[in-house]
């Protein structure tokens, strides 16, 4: 998933969100986790697109002083985004569409 997001921004992208549509602690509960264990699994999902967010710049500030001219690297604000669905999301059935 870091390197999606990584993708993302290496092409133009000033906003990453995470990958967590579907996911709510009750979806979570139902699969056998316990609260603490979902919302860990919620904030991993930020701590990925973060973490890209860093790596990023990272590559940015090492293509500046190297010269690297093969790929676009812009230092800018980048932001990361929860993707959060809707209550029905976490069923699956589609229900959060009608």
């Amino acid at each position: 998933m870091e390197q999606v997001h990584l993708d993302y921004l290496e092409n133009g992208a000033d906003i990453i969100i995470t990958a967590s549509y579907q996911a709510t602690i009750q979806g979570f509960k139902a699969k056998g986790f316990s609260n603490e264990e979902g919302e860990a699994l919620l904030r991993k999902s930020v701590e990925i697109a973060r973490e890209a967010r860093d790596v990023y710049y990272e590559r940015c500030v090492a293509a500046c002083s190297s010269g690297d001219g093969g790929r676009i690297l812009k230092q800018r604000h980048i932001l990361v985004a929860a993707s959060v669905g809707s209550y029905e999301a976490y069923l699956a059935d589609g229900s959060e569409y009608r």
